[in-house]
């Protein structure tokens, strides 16, 4: 193993080792994203927040238990999902959902290219911003 997989394999080593905000936080901040608001409360008489806010009307889920049906997977976790997202979609929020196992560009990549953009149009639209 030469010097740069080694380093790969350090980094992915860390990276297992974080709990997955934090892995989501490291990655944005190596791509130099924009500043968000971590446990964003969107709903003026709900209890729920957002993993990850950022002011043009993107929201970020990082979503755990994908493959171990955990509470966002099971029949009473997911329906209240539901009513949350489309909570968000009323008010005119893209949503993005990361997978918490898989915290990676692929995922991130397109949620900076929509906030550079402008964000959600929709959203702004209800503001007034635009």
């Amino acid at each position: 193993m030469n010097h740069n997989q080694s380093g790969l394999a350090e980094t992915r080593s860390l990276m297992k080792s974080l709990k997955s905000h934090k892995q989501f936080e490291l990655v944005w901040r190596a791509m130099r994203g924009p500043e968000l608001v971590a446990e964003y409360k969107f709903h003026p008489t709900r209890k729920w927040r957002v993993d990850y806010w950022h002011n043009s009307g993107v929201a970020i889920e990082v979503e755990g238990s994908v493959w171990t049906r955990g509470r966002h997977t099971r029949g009473s976790g997911f329906l209240a999902d539901m009513e949350k997202y489309n909570a968000l979609a009323e008010r005119g929020v893209l949503l993005f959902r990361v997978p918490a196992h898989e915290i990676t560009l692929k995922w991130l990549a397109p949620i900076y290219d929509c906030i550079n953009r402008g964000g959600s149009m929709a959203y702004l639209k209800l503001l007034k911003k635009v």
